[in-house]
């Protein structure tokens, strides 16, 4: 038994208590008949995190946090947001050792290089134009081991819900002549996971990225999707990404990136514009104004259907812990005769690319 890390433990229960109060509201300029025209949440979170025990080089540390969230308006009337929602945002445990980490539970997985576009946001479920995104994460198993400080190799194991069957994946990452690279492979079974890309689809999926710099920064990310049909139909992703802090004022970050798909005839995902490819292209750029004001601008821009979207927003930091937003969205079609594309719809319902203006607080604590 003394080969074991926890023989003769060590109790080490040390706690830490966090949290965050949101609310916002926001202005749908032409709400679609018979909605609201101020689409409103209110958010609380609470948690806890900390170690309860080490032993020699192991610790078991954990994180529990759970949110409640109350919505009113356009996106609640339409389907699109729960009117009132409880659930955990992450509850998990951790065996660390420093060169290998067991972690099971409610958890965050995300790796890849890619900002705007993610193909391989497997288990993402951020809008990374909104104010202060973050994943609500997924339940599973997932152990990483450090082969050196710059090399680890991970898998996952997380339960479909559906028939019993499990999301398996494994992916590779290291740092060579200043160079990111990792590559990944991962069994998707037919899920009922909704919240995740792809989730009624049983697929194969593969994927690597890239990432350095050289004067500017760069970054490649791709996947590949074969869906397990007899045909064997194929979805490709990638996206090619630069970015550069220019010297202006306080330094002006500009990212630009660049993002195509393809899919084969036959695979089951449907473009809403029953179209197999497509292009587009993503800007943004951010810049701070003193210590307590940062502003920031997304640009997506679809090369095919000519939709795009504007995401201007304003972040102003009241105190080191309270943060006002002012933020808001505009989006067209370019192209003649269209009113609706991928990046913007005009519809009966309401469909979450309006244009809006809005504010929104946020207190950590």
């Amino acid at each position: 038994m003394s080969g074991l890390p926890f023989n003769s433990l060590l109790w080490a229960f040390d706690i830490d208590f966090e949290g965050r109060f949101r609310t916002g509201s926001q202005w749908v300029i032409d709400p679609p008949a018979f909605h609201k025209d101020f689409d409103s949440d209110l958010e609380l979170r609470l948690g806890f995190l900390g170690t309860l025990l080490e032993k020699n080089n192991w610790v078991l540390d954990f994180e529990f946090s759970a949110d409640a969230l109350q919505v009113d308006g356009p996106s609640e009337q339409a389907g699109l947001r729960e009117e009132t929602e409880l659930d955990f945002f992450r509850a998990w445990l951790r065996l660390d050792n420093g060169e290998s980490k067991i972690r099971g539970g409610r958890q965050k997985i995300l790796f890849g290089s890619g900002s705007i576009f993610r193909p391989l946001g497997l288990f993402d479920t951020r809008d990374v134009t909104g104010v202060v995104p973050q994943t609500r994460g997924v339940d599973g198993l997932r152990v990483t081991h450090f082969l050196s400080p710059t090399t680890l190799i991970e898998t996952w194991l997380i339960p479909a819900k559906k028939n019993d069957a499990f999301i398996f994946g494994l992916r590779g990452e290291l740092f060579w002549n200043d160079i990111e690279a990792g590559a990944m492979v991962q069994y998707h079974p037919k899920s009922d996971l909704e919240g995740l890309p792809g989730f009624n689809q049983e697929m194969v999926q593969m994927g690597y990225h890239l990432k350095g710099e050289m004067e500017v920064g760069f970054w490649n990310e791709s996947r590949l999707d074969i869906e397990m049909k007899p045909s064997e139909p194929t979805q490709f992703d990638t996206v090619l990404g630069i970015d550069y802090t220019f010297d202006l004022g306080e330094g002006l970050h500009v990212l630009a990136e660049y993002f195509f798909t393809t899919r084969s005839k036959g695979f089951s995902l449907i473009d809403t514009k029953g179209q197999r490819s497509y292009q587009q292209i993503g800007i943004a750029v951010d810049q701070p104004v003193g210590i307590d004001i940062k502003w920031q601008i997304f640009c997506i821009y679809d090369l095919r259907d000519q939709s795009l979207q504007w995401i201007p927003q304003i972040e102003y930091a009241l105190t080191d812990t309270l943060f006002l937003y002012a933020h808001g969205r505009v989006g067209g079609v370019l192209k003649s005769g269209e009113k609706n594309g991928r990046l913007f719809q005009k519809t009966g319902t309401f469909n979450g690319t309006e244009p809006l203006v809005g504010l929104t607080l946020v207190n950590y604590f």
